[in-house]
């Protein structure tokens, strides 16, 4: 089950591993990329986009300041990220080399938002579904994130 806890864990090692890998400027051959180089690079876009919107969701469904104030803090982290994979694809799409440090950006943004999405906690059913929606996006994001790293070189 991909909410699980196992899951999640894995999904963290995963993240520490690419992040622990020395961010270089991407050489020219990455621009392209193959079929699944540029699959990933869509889903982490794509995956990004939905996080946001259920936490979008989740906003309207939380009943007190903290959790409202601890959403916004994740939507500002993956933000972060989203602008800077924006800053990847504008490089890539002007025939440059994309800048290691926006690499570094995604992955520092995406961990400041794990551990706050990974607290978050509704007593209301439909709500904690989109939790676990929210979570399972985010786990998505990060796999897709490291497919990049892995296909796209």
């Amino acid at each position: 089950m991909p909410s699980s806890p196992i899951f999640m864990l894995l999904c963290i090692a995963a993240l520490t591993a690419a992040l622990l890998t020395v961010a270089a400027p991407l050489e020219s051959r990455q621009i392209s990329g193959d079929f699944q180089c540029n699959l990933n690079r869509l889903l982490i876009i794509t995956d990004l986009n939905d996080l946001q919107t259920t936490l979008t969701t989740l906003s309207a469904e939380a009943s007190d300041a903290s959790t409202n104030a601890t959403i916004q803090g994740i939507q500002t982290d993956i933000t972060g990220a989203q602008t800077a994979i924006g800053v990847i694809l504008q490089a890539l799409v002007n025939g440059q080399d994309a800048p290691g440090d926006a690499r570094d950006q995604v992955g520092g943004n995406l961990t400041l938002a794990q551990a706050p999405l990974l607290s978050l906690n509704f007593t209301d059913p439909v709500a904690e579904a989109n939790v676990i929606k929210a979570q399972t996006q985010f786990n998505n994001s990060i796999l897709a994130a490291n497919g990049v790293l892995q296909n796209c070189n």
